[in-house]
Order: C-alpha cells, then sequence, then structure tokens
C-alpha cells in the first residue's frame, strides 16, 4: 500500500470522506489527481520532504492535500480543506492501515490555501503537511 493510499484510509477513518480502498468509482477522496467529478471532492498526493536517513528507517515525507467544491460557493471546497487540515493536524500517532507507522503530521500552514478555479470554474484549496514516519516498523 502506498503512503498516498494510506493517508486517504486514514481520511476516510476520521470522518473527512470517503476513500473506496478497491480503486472503483465513488466517494470522496481520490489519490494525486482530482477526476472530473464529483464537484465536492479532495486528493492526496505525496511530494518531496527531507532528506532521508541514512538508514532507511525513518522518513519525512510531505503530502499535498487538495480540495474542491462547487463554482457557486467557495465555502464547500474551504470547507473540506479546513476538515481535513483539522483532522490530519491534530491525528495522534498511529499504526496506518499498510504498515506504516505514522509518528508524527504537522500542518505545514495554520488554513487552507486558495488556489483558484479549476477548468471548470470550481473552487480549490490545498493544505500541506509534513510526516514523521517509520516504514515497515
Amino acid at each position: 500500500m502506498t503512503l498516498t493510499e494510506e493517508i486517504a484510509h486514514l481520511l476516510d477513518t476520521l470522518g473527512v470522506g470517503t476513500y473506496q480502498t478497491d480503486g472503483t468509482p465513488g466517494g470522496t477522496i481520490y489519490l494525486t489527481a482530482l477526476p472530473d467529478s464529483p464537484d465536492i471532492a479532495l486528493a492526496v498526493a505525496a511530494y518531496g520532504g527531507a532528506e532521508a536517513d541514512s538508514l532507511g528507517r525513518w522518513a519525512e515525507p510531505s503530502i499535498q492535500v487538495r480540495t474542491r467544491g462547487t463554482a457557486t460557493d467557495a465555502r464547500t471546497g474551504e470547507a473540506l480543506a479546513q476538515a481535513a487540515l483539522q483532522a490530519l493536524g491534530t491525528v495522534p500517532s498511529q499504526r496506518l492501515a499498510g504498515g506504516t507507522w505514522l509518528g508524527l503530521c504537522v500542518a505545514l500552514q495554520s488554513a487552507p490555501t486558495y488556489i483558484g478555479r479549476d477548468q471548470s470554474g470550481r473552487h480549490e484549496f490545498t493544505c500541506n503537511f509534513r510526516l514523521h514516519i517509520e516504514r515497515g516498523a
């Protein structure tokens, strides 16, 4: 299971949205990119992070949660981003669904960032997080 899958599963468990673990269409939580529908949805993507531990046990990857709301009400996307920010920014240390130990999850900003509208005019926001994880612990 990839880290993005594990975080998507965690967001589902925390009640932020619904993640289809088998990859079938539906739900509101997606991996890496947002599909054309539904309007109100979020995507989890991994990116960079700090340098890796030379022994390979610990890592500090970064993840981004990108949310989208409706074209007529920016609050829908912002509320979803705020829910993700609150849920992940306060999550306790725990074993994730794929076996990764999540030691720490730090929100890199104190509020969602508005990034504009998508090609269909829907409002989008992002939240970024730094994770401290141990694989296979």
